[in-house]
């Protein structure tokens, strides 16, 4: 008797498991049809062209983007090249991006997605140009210097007359998980809005690579 009791018992919590994990997924299915996990506008504050975005880290101006269709790359094809200013209000000289973190990013305006890559180079190179500089670190209480961000789309990019450039404000915090360092770095505010700016796209010719 206690053995069909006991059956009983576990095909009822399989069956509950089951229901919950149906729950999950379908939520997820939700979220992604809604678009959840692209780029949400709701989190975004648009500002003008010309707009000095101040990260607390770095300072951005985005001014004009370019994209490049390279014929002999699998994967993602369109190269996308991002202009900026940038300016270190620091005290110490710092690399412009946070890998990690992705505070200055390249978001496609029809679909949302967000780019690959965060290469970069500073200094006046032009945006189709080969050639990269060694700068890595812009100095502290610098100047505006000239940036090149340079980004990735796939197959399923679509080139209009504008881009969409995504800046994140960032905070000097501990970033360590359960206290085990109190070093703190720049990170993301992962409570403060997105900026985002329209920046003109220019087409270049293609390329190969």
């Amino acid at each position: 008797m206690s053995d069909g009791m006991n059956d009983q018992s576990l095909r009822r919590r399989r069956v509950g498991v089951g229901v919950v994990a149906g729950v999950v997924v379908a939520v997820l299915v939700v979220i992604a049809a809604l678009g959840g996990f692209e780029f949400r506008r709701s989190g975004t504050l648009p500002m003008p062209l010309g707009t000095e975005i101040d990260t607390g880290m770095m300072i951005y101006v985005p001014e004009s983007a370019t994209v490049t269709f390279l014929t002999k790359t699998s994967g993602n094809p369109w190269e996308i090249v991002i202009s900026l200013r940038v300016r270190n209000p620091q005290t110490e000289a710092l690399e412009p991006l946070v890998d990690s973190a992705r505070n200055v990013m390249g978001v496609d305006p029809r679909t949302r997605t967000i780019a690959d890559g965060t290469s970069y180079s500073l200094g006046w190179d032009a945006p189709d140009s080969f050639i990269r500089t060694d700068r890595q670190l812009v100095p502290p209480e610098s100047d505006w210097m000239h940036m090149n961000l340079r980004l990735r789309h796939d197959e399923s990019f679509e080139p209009g007359d504008t881009y969409l450039v995504a800046i994140r404000l960032m905070q000097f915090r501990t970033t360590a998980f359960y206290g085990y360092s109190d070093t703190k770095t720049w990170a993301p505010n992962r409570f403060a809005r997105i900026y985002t700016i329209e920046v003109p796209l220019t087409w270049l010719p293609d390329r190969d690579y």
